[in-house]
């Protein structure tokens, strides 16, 4: 997954199927984890990705999501870390 836009309440992906079968990606598998807390996407439906394809897709969260300087956050999808964000 690539992200291409991080703002406060939403965050737009492209998403490529890299395996040679289609898969389900789900929103709400999406969480950005805080050292405090986590803020997990919402629920808007399941995307089928067919083979060799591409999809964008915005992702909305329950909350706002909080950027600020000297903040480590994790971008996780499934539980698995797909990127870690540090805002200097």
């Amino acid at each position: 997954m690539r992200i291409l836009e991080l703002t406060p309440d939403h965050l737009k992906v492209a998403i490529k199927e890299s395996s040679g079968h289609p898969f389900n990606f789900v929103p709400r598998f999406f969480e950005m984890i805080y050292p405090e807390k986590s803020i997990a996407g919402k629920d808007a439906g399941i995307m089928t990705v067919g083979a060799g394809k591409t999809i964008e897709a915005v992702v909305e969260f329950r909350e706002k999501l909080r950027i600020e300087t000297f903040v480590t956050m994790e971008l996780r999808y499934a539980r698995k870390k797909i990127a870690i964000i540090a805002v200097e």
